[in-house]
Parts: structure tokens; C-alpha cells; sequence
């Protein structure tokens, strides 16, 4: 398959440190590995290979010996949620060399069950998303394109697109639900699943949920905090520090692709004038914001706004800029209302709204008016935030 080389630059950081590169399934990290740093590692093992798993159980300490007396440069270790009992051994080595490590893994709830301290902070850690814009801008794709697909590498490379994302969210529940000893409620959860896609975007309300799903409101909780161990959505949380209008204290969840949530939701890609149209939007732009952030392992922190009236502003991160996503080709003052009333808390420093207009310009009153991809291009330019 054709490879797409990632925005994703570790290599200078694991001179100096060991990490962790977690990311859901299927969003490339073992193709990154292979593409960009396995050449340059002096060990790599993956255990998703079921002979080497099998070796590590017959022998937990088998990587000290694999590596034969090296005591610098850095090692692969590839799904190490499959076997957790060597990050002991990795812990040792790391005591007693200059070895660093880069651990990468889809579930991080796996870990945590086993009891794992993921080395003791010792490691720091990086996200892996799906396909950004950077890495895809010289295709030149249009919305419609990436609603249909998504931007996991094998779904967007895919012409039938449609089956690999029907059957990521089909290995999802067999490999991650399952294995989570959820087993006998996994028809229950797949419902579960299919109602969070459907919700995707919006205001979490766990009593609503219960009672369309049939489980208490601590299952839900629990089932939300599963999808969030396992990569597959993000809690976004309100910013409450506005001084002028009173914010909701309801947080909001995004999955963290558009294409599984679409194909989790069961539906077709929707025609511009359907409400899921926006709400796809509006994902897309999260995921873009979400990447660029951990990418570039910035301090900064994306929140929503709502107040109690109904105001409301897609993103944003304090002290630099709010940004609404609206699918409108011709911006008017409605569309700008949310943006005129989070500008009386004087939080941040510039207003944009990303939008499907042709041309960029600037409101009368200092409001940026952005087409989607000339935002995206200057997103990963550096020059929002």
C-alpha cells in the first residue's frame, strides 16, 4: 500500500528520552515505524507478530538479551499493550543503560488494568492521529471526499473505502470491546457505539443515554471512558472563565475520525443541507485543531463555549483565538453572533470562522473569515495559533 509520510517528527526526541506513541488503531503508527524509524533503531519487535508475543511469555526478560550488551541508541517496541509485563524489563534496561525506548501502543486502558505505571514517568507521550491536512493538502481533497473516507491511511488510500471503515468498527468491538471482558453486553455496546457516533459533537447528557440504551447512567460513563482509553473520541470541556455571560458545565465528545464515526453511526455521507453535514464539519476541524496541538506539543488547551442564552463558539484556545466552523458559503451576521458575544470576555486575541466561502476577508469589526483550506494551510503553517 502506498505510504504517506507523517507530520509526526519524533526521532530528535528519543536522543534524549524514551516515549510512548499512542493512537488508535489503524492510524499508521506501525507504518510510521517502518517508513521512518525502524532503519534507524538498533532493535525493533512487534507484538502483533504471535511468535515473538509467545517468546516473551515463555521469557519476560528476553529483550535484555536481545539487545546483547548495546547500552545506547533507542528500541522499537510495537503494541506493547499486548504484553505489559516487559515495560518491568524495559524499566531495568533504561536503570541501567542509555537505551531509550519508543512504545507504542492503541489502548491505554489495557495498561492501566495490568498495573502498569508506564515506566514510572519516565517516558514521555505522544499522540498519533489519523491523516492531517499537511500530510494530504497536495491531493487536494474536497469535503465531501473526506466525510466519504475519513482519514485513516488505509479507509483514504481505499477505493472501497466503505468496507474498511465497516470493518474497523467491526474489529474495534471484537478486539477491544471483547477483550475488555465486556463480551456479554458487546450487542448492547455496539448499540451503545452506534448512538455516541450519532451523538458526536454535541452536549453529553449520560441520563439521555441511558434511558435510549437501556443501561445506568454509570455504565455509560463507564462504556464513554472505554472509547476515550481506547482513542476513539475526546472529551471536549467547556471554558468557564468568561466574566460577562454565565458558560453550560456540560462537556461535549468527539470521535477521532469522521469516517468511523460515520460508518459507527450507521450512515450514509450526508448531503450539505443535513444537519450531520455540520455536525461532520465541525468534527473535522476538531480532529485537524486536535493533531496540530499534539503534534506540535504546545501547552495550549482547546475548549468549547456555551452559555445558558444559547452563544456559543466551536473552539477555543485561551489567549490566542475562538474559532466557529460554519458550512455556509456566504458568511452574514447570524453566523457571527457567537463570535461578536464571547468577544466581550475578552479572552483571546483573534476571531475566526473556518466556512465554505470562496475568498478570505475580514468583518468590519476585525472578524477573519476563513475558506477551510486556506484555515487548514495557515493552521499547519503556524500562523492560528
Amino acid at each position: 500500500m502506498e505510504y504517506i509520510r507523517r507530520a509526526l517528527e519524533i526521532e530528535d526526541l528519543l536522543e534524549e528520552s524514551s516515549l510512548f506513541l499512542f493512537g488508535p488503531r489503524m492510524t499508521g503508527k506501525t507504518s510510521y515505524i517502518e517508513n521512518e524509524l525502524q532503519k534507524k533503531a538498533i532493535l525493533s519487535i512487534t507484538f502483533l507478530d504471535g511468535d515473538t508475543l509467545d517468546a516473551f511469555r515463555r521469557n519476560p526478560v528476553l529483550l535484555r538479551s536481545m539487545l546483547n550488551g548495546k547500552t545506547e541508541g533507542f528500541v522499537i517496541v510495537d503494541e506493547v499493550q499486548l504484553f505489559p509485563p516487559v515495560l518491568l524489563d524495559i524499566q531495568h534496561i533504561m536503570t541501567h543503560s542509555d537505551i531509550q525506548f519508543l512504545l507504542t501502543g492503541s489502548s491505554a486502558r489495557k495498561l492501566k488494568k495490568s498495573g502498569s505505571n508506564l515506566l514510572g514517568g519516565r517516558a514521555g507521550i505522544v499522540a498519533m492521529h489519523p491523516l492531517v491536512w499537511k500530510e494530504i493538502r497536495d491531493r487536494n481533497p474536497d469535503l465531501d471526499s473526506v466525510f466519504a473516507t475519513g482519514m485513516l491511511p488505509k479507509a483514504f488510500l481505499a477505493r472501497l473505502y466503505q468496507t474498511q471503515l465497516r470493518n474497523y468498527v467491526r474489529g474495534y468491538l471484537d478486539n477491544e470491546i471483547a477483550a475488555e471482558g465486556e463480551r456479554r453486553d458487546l450487542g448492547v455496546f455496539s448499540n451503545f457505539l452506534t448512538f455516541a457516533a450519532s451523538e458526536n459533537t454535541e452536549l453529553m447528557n449520560f441520563s439521555n443515554v441511558s434511558r435510549d440504551i437501556g443501561m445506568s447512567a454509570d455504565t455509560i460513563k463507564e462504556w464513554y471512558q472505554i472509547l476515550v482509553d481506547t482513542f476513539i473520541g475526546y472529551y471536549l470541556m467547556p471554558y468557564r472563565k468568561g466574566a460577562k455571560r454565565i458558560p453550560v458545565n456540560t462537556s461535549k465528545f468527539y470521535f477521532f475520525d469522521v469516517g468511523v464515526a460515520r460508518a459507527a453511526a450507521r450512515m450514509p455521507v450526508p448531503s450539505e443541507t443535513m444537519t450531520e453535514y455540520g455536525k461532520m464539519f465541525e468534527n473535522y476541524i476538531f480532529m485537524e485543531l486536535k493533531a496540530y496541538i499534539d503534534y506540535n506539543m504546545t501547552d495550549d488547551e482547546l475548549y468549547f463555549w456555551r452559555t445558558r442564552e444559547g452563544y456559543e463558539v466551536d473552539f477555543v484556545i485561551e489567549n490566542k483565538v475562538a474559532i466557529e466552523v460554519k458550512t455556509a458559503k456566504n458568511i452574514t451576521n447570524k453566523e457571527l453572533k457567537g463570535l461578536r458575544a464571547f468577544r466581550d470576555e475578552n479572552a483571546v486575541k483573534d476571531y475566526i470562522i473556518v466556512c465554505r466561502e470562496f475568498f478570505e476577508r475580514t468583518t468590519d469589526d476585525g472578524i477573519r473569515i476563513m475558506p477551510w483550506k486556506v484555515f487548514l494551510d495557515r493552521l499547519w503553517d503556524g500562523k492560528i495559533i
